[in-house]
């Protein structure tokens, strides 16, 4: 009988904040944080790539050119002091 396991052991760091965040993003698409772990790898393998593309730019700054994208979507002013005024302050 042979008794080998088929799996091997996948070993990480991160902060339980991450992997707790993660297990939650996981969950709500009805999978577990192992299963989307194995779907990444799977992708990285098949694609050849990243499953994503990385950036060196801050989350604040890829929200900015995406807004800036669709700038017609927001209002806008014609001086700093009308802005001030619609905004109270």
């Amino acid at each position: 009988m042979n008794t080998k396991s088929k799996d091997t052991r996948l070993s990480i760091r991160i902060e339980p904040e991450l992997k707790s965040a993660g297990q939650d993003v996981a969950k709500d698409m009805g999978m577990d944080l192992t299963t989307a772990v194995k779907m990444f790898i799977t992708a990285m393998v098949k694609e050849q790539r990243l499953p994503f593309e990385p950036t060196s730019l801050p989350v604040e700054t890829l929200q900015a050119l995406c807004e800036s994208e669709h700038h017609n979507d927001y209002k806008t002013y014609s001086s700093a002091k009308e802005m001030w005024s619609d905004l109270n302050v």
